[in-house]
């Protein structure tokens, strides 16, 4: 039940944390899928005749139970049909048409922070929550779903250009994560540069592409603890 309303506070450590045991098969996605079925006592008959593109109410399931799902099913499954059918989707040139336009056209705009691979993978920005998500990366070989997401956007911010960016959170992916070269973290990466999303209010560097801040996640998300595990002095 904590899953769909705390999973996003790394405080609350309310993620599945499967991630790493699905990518090398020690369990598989049927089988977490047939556990969270037979918790919520779940049929096929439960299944909504509708699907109106949200994310919950078509399983007939709770609300955390169907959170999951997006996870596990729809997210899970985009990312292994999309390295499946397009051999190019590690590339910058996969990316929507839109986002490679808006990112081109921001690639010059002034930065307040410029960093190569040995300082992102050090952990040595300006940033603590930054650097904390980079910590855990390192020591754990994951980083929190949440902080995933904005780490990767503040490598976009503060790279020397997006195809930089791009090969940067490879990289560190790649080498550092537990579930590193998995379809599905590939799909996180993209995500950051604007695949699986829309446009949103234009912004100085990343374009239309959504953007993420460490002041606004730190408002919005329990993280404090979080910090003091993966901070410098953590």
């Amino acid at each position: 039940p904590r899953y769909g309303s705390d999973r996003n506070h790394p405080d609350r450590q309310a993620t599945s944390e499967l991630s790493p045991y699905l990518h090398f098969g020690h369990v598989s996605a049927f089988q977490v899928f047939d556990a969270v079925g037979s918790m919520e006592g779940w049929t096929p008959l439960r299944l909504s005749s509708e699907s109106a593109g949200k994310r919950e109410g078509w399983w007939g399931m709770s609300p955390g139970a169907e959170a999951f799902l997006d996870q596990l099913v729809t997210w899970r499954e985009l990312g292994y049909n999309r390295s499946h059918h397009d051999e190019d989707h590690r590339r910058y040139g996969a990316l929507p048409d839109w986002a490679r336009a808006t990112l081109r056209e921001h690639a010059d705009d002034l930065k307040d922070h410029v960093y190569d691979l040995e300082a992102f993978q050090s952990a040595s920005t300006h940033d603590p929550v930054w650097n904390a998500a980079q910590h855990e990366l390192l020591t754990d070989g994951r980083i929190h779903n949440y902080l995933r997401m904005l780490w990767g956007k503040k490598i976009l911010e503060w790279s020397e250009n997006p195809q930089t960016a791009l090969a940067i959170m490879m990289e560190l992916n790649d080498r550092f994560a537990v579930d590193g070269r998995d379809p599905n973290s590939y799909s996180g990466i993209f995500w950051i540069l604007g695949r699986y999303d829309r446009p949103w209010p234009e912004r100085p560097v990343f374009g239309k592409v959504r953007s993420m801040s460490s002041e606004r996640a730190r408002k919005k998300v329990d993280m404090e603890e979080y910090l003091q595990r993966h901070g410098e002095s953590g």
